[in-house]
């Protein structure tokens, strides 16, 4: 498997929060990824550059694919403070704090994600997951309908942000309609009964 092909699966795993081991499968249907390969790989790009943030989020991603959370944890927040312009160092962490249910570390990843790249309609979709959650249900639909009126712009099936990384968007654009009518239907809700 190509590092591209291996960096497409591991950002789709990702932001779609998978857990690493479920989305071992390529879509052409090859061997499942050798996490332990991998880690290796990640360990010996380290070694060659120390200051790789691509190396340090692999190393990351192949940790906590591993169960390894405390070293996973250690790489992807080093691996975002290496390149701090890079998103996909945010999401990475971002879909780790997901994994662990952490609201407030979640949104911080993903509010310094935005910051890089405002134009993410995954990202802005995300976000308003996380504050619903959190029970910020303005914000969330804010976050909603700013996701929608991004997919309206991306043509095809991925979003590229201005680093070159892929996001899929076929979920906002399928989903971030009803996400919007749900959060009005409570939001209206809870102002009948004040």
């Amino acid at each position: 498997m190509t590092q591209t092909r291996i960096a497409r699966l591991i950002i789709t795993c990702v932001l779609f929060g998978f857990a690493y081991s479920s989305c071992g499968l390529s879509q052409e249907g090859s061997k499942p990824v050798d996490w332990k390969k991998e880690r290796q790989k990640a360990q010996d790009g380290i070694e060659r550059n120390p200051k790789s943030s691509f190396w340090h989020n692999q190393a990351g991603v192949a940790y906590d694919a591993l169960g390894d959370v405390e070293s996973a944890e250690r790489e992807l927040t080093l691996a975002s403070k290496l390149d701090s312009t890079n998103p996909i160092g945010y999401y990475g962490l971002y879909a780790f704090y997901q994994r662990r249910g952490t609201l407030a570390q979640q949104r911080k990843a993903l509010l310094n994600a935005l910051e890089n790249d405002s134009a993410n309609p995954l990202g802005h979709f995300q976000l308003g997951v996380v504050l619903e959650k959190e029970g910020h249900l303005a914000e969330a639909l804010g976050e909603y309908g700013t996701a929608k009126s991004l997919v309206s712009g991306v043509k095809g099936p991925e979003y590229i942000d201005p680093r070159g990384n892929p996001y899929e968007v076929e979920i906002v654009r399928s989903d971030v309609g009803k996400y919007i009518d749900r959060i009005a239907k409570l939001k209206s809700s809870q102002q009948g009964k004040n």
